[in-house]
């Protein structure tokens, strides 16, 4: 989630596991940019809310402001939202979760609606409505959404070395459209910038793999880090359809070995690791 500090100020790499290291990849963007933070206390929160609507009201009193700021109206009082020339936004903390929220363009019925139907989720839990989940929250929604970039990243308990990647993407029409393979190789050869070499396994080293019933493509690595010690990759990308009559978004998921992070443990073998992402791959549902 993010942190108190990139919630309240700022900071860089915002999105972090509990012990507050860096957890890579993960992106929270549905309609907007979302900042979700257990970390920030009721207090904290309120003093944030109040320089908020201050910044607001300063706005509209000043001319010559570089940006003018209006404010929405909201009928929670632990929740304000503000539209401007350049977009629309909210802050709201619900059951000692704070949540930001902006979208770059002007819809501040779009804030407004999306302020509407958040609620907290607890880990694990499937809601029984249609909508988006996030670490600890849930938008209800059954419209079509314009932006869709969801990327979690997880670290197993038992084994601190491992961490899992999942991503779900919309297909927007104008977007490069990568096959399943060709998106493979991008990741491994740019993307993600694993290490100064990549090495995959197998004479063929593609194979077909499903996630959520689609087929798509898998591949296993060794990975050079840059300090020249070693680890490994298990990597399965689908191709979206942006024609589908349901939608059909891009999907990732990345198991890798990062023997650095293994907190005095064992890290797992290259055949623990590959068989660690073959049995998340398979239990992949999109709901």
């Amino acid at each position: 989630m993010t942190t108190e500090k990139a919630f309240i100020s700022g900071q860089d790499v915002p999105i972090r596991f509990s012990d507050k290291l860096v957890a890579p990849l993960s992106s929270f963007a549905y309609d907007g940019a979302f900042k979700i933070s257990k970390d920030v206390s009721q207090s904290d929160f309120d003093a944030k809310l109040k320089r908020a609507k201050e910044k607001v009201l300063a706005s509209e009193k000043d001319p010559a402001a570089a940006q003018h700021f209006t404010l929405l109206p909201v009928s929670d009082e632990r929740s304000v939202a503000w539209s401007s020339e350049k977009g629309a936004g909210f802050y709201t903390y619900k059951i000692g979760t704070a949540v930001s929220f902006t979208i770059d363009s002007m819809s501040p019925q779009r804030a407004l609606d999306i302020l509407a139907n958040v609620s907290t989720r607890k880990d694990g839990q499937i809601p029984a409505s249609p909508g988006v989940c996030m670490p600890g929250l849930f938008v209800a929604s059954s419209q079509p959404d314009d932006v869709r970039n969801i990327g979690v990243t997880f670290r197993l308990k038992a084994h601190p070395d491992v961490l899992i990647f999942f991503h779900d993407l919309k297909v927007l029409k104008d977007q490069p459209k990568l096959t399943s393979r060709q998106k493979n190789e991008f990741v491994w050869t740019s993307e993600f910038g694993v290490g100064k070499a990549v090495k995959l396994h197998g004479v063929f080293p593609w194979r077909t793999v499903k996630l959520d019933g689609r087929e798509g493509v898998g591949s296993f690595a060794t990975i050079t880090r840059n300090d020249d010690s070693t680890d490994y990759g298990y990597l399965v990308t689908v191709q979206g359809d942006f024609n589908a009559s349901t939608d059909t978004p891009d999907l990732l998921l990345y198991v890798e070995r990062n023997a650095s992070a293994a907190q005095d443990k064992t890290p797992v073998t290259a055949d623990e690791l590959e068989k660690i992402g073959e049995e998340i791959a398979a239990s992949i549902r999109r709901r």
